[in-house]
């Protein structure tokens, strides 16, 4: 996460020309809408864009906060603002960096020092706690994030984590533009800042995310959601597999499950989520956040 300032206020010489940054399916895909918010727009091979999956998004947030995507990393490194970090994003001179790890039984000081190193089952819960409580804020900045398409919501969801609550509600041409559908208007605002200029590639897809709601890559197939427990209710047994009932696979056998998140109005557009963590044949987590 790095601090900005002025990140409303354009830039000089703006970056030209967004680019579609998805790839299209080799038969050109099928047809696709673009749910609450968003718009059908023609992909490059044909077709027409869709949804994008709760799975895409977290997978499209990891690969901007760690080279290795949703792997992350298991070993203490530097950043680009000098910052120690670890997992995926996750910055050890936060305040809460210390009560993070041993909420996920990892030691603060090995970690710190490079003495010790993060299973996947620890950086996958340190990454959806921070990917809920960045959803919990862009939900509570937005007034209509509900009503936004997936793709839509990823970018503004991914500009929190990267700027903290306080960078996106200083932009205030782009939460204009979004009070009135203008999502065009959104994208340029977000790649005629300062922030842009400081993140490059980054900016550019979360505004080309802005720019076209939708996504033009192949459906992922489907993976059958494993049995409920008892102890971790909520997740619906006949929900559909894959990314449909919230689901993200990470490496080594772990898998979270988010049914809540999606475009339009439900009981937790007040900031409220809840992923659910299942490992090895077993549910061994859930991570609720709420607004305050």
């Amino acid at each position: 996460m790095i601090a900005l300032t002025g990140t409303g206020v354009a830039a000089a010489g703006p970056i030209p020309d967004l680019p579609v940054i998805d790839e299209p399916p080799p038969d050109g895909g099928g047809q696709g809408g673009g749910g609450q918010g968003g718009s059908d727009f023609p992909c490059a091979g044909g077709g027409m864009g869709r949804e994008m999956l709760v799975g895409e998004i977290k997978d499209f947030i990891a690969r901007h906060e760690s080279l290795h995507g949703l792997s992350g990393d298991p070993k203490v490194y530097v950043d680009t603002e000098k910052h120690p970090t670890v997992g995926i994003g996750f910055n050890l001179d936060r305040g809460d960096a210390r009560e993070k790890l041993a909420a996920v039984g990892a030691n603060y000081d090995d970690v710190l020092a490079g003495r010790a190193t993060l299973t996947q089952m620890q950086i996958t819960m340190l990454f959806e706690g921070d990917l809920a409580t960045a959803l919990a804020a862009a939900r509570r900045i937005v007034p209509q994030f509900e009503s936004l398409s997936m793709a839509r919501q990823a970018a503004l969801v991914d500009m929190v984590f990267n700027l903290g609550p306080t960078g996106l509600a200083n932009f205030h041409q782009l939460l204009a533009a979004l009070a009135r559908g203008g999502y065009e208007d959104a994208a340029q605002s977000m790649i005629n800042s300062v922030w842009a200029r400081q993140v490059g590639k980054r900016a550019i897809e979360d505004a080309t995310m802005m720019s076209q709601g939708l996504t033009c890559r192949p459906q992922p197939l489907p993976v059958p959601p494993p049995p409920v427990s008892p102890d971790i209710p909520g997740l619906d047994p006949g929900a559909s597999g894959g990314g449909h009932n919230g689901g993200t696979t990470y490496p080594d056998g772990v898998t979270t499950y988010q049914p809540d998140w999606g475009p339009g109005p439900s009981e937790h557009y007040t900031c409220k989520a809840s992923v659910e963590v299942y490992y090895n044949g077993h549910w061994v987590d859930k991570v609720g956040v709420e607004c305050v």
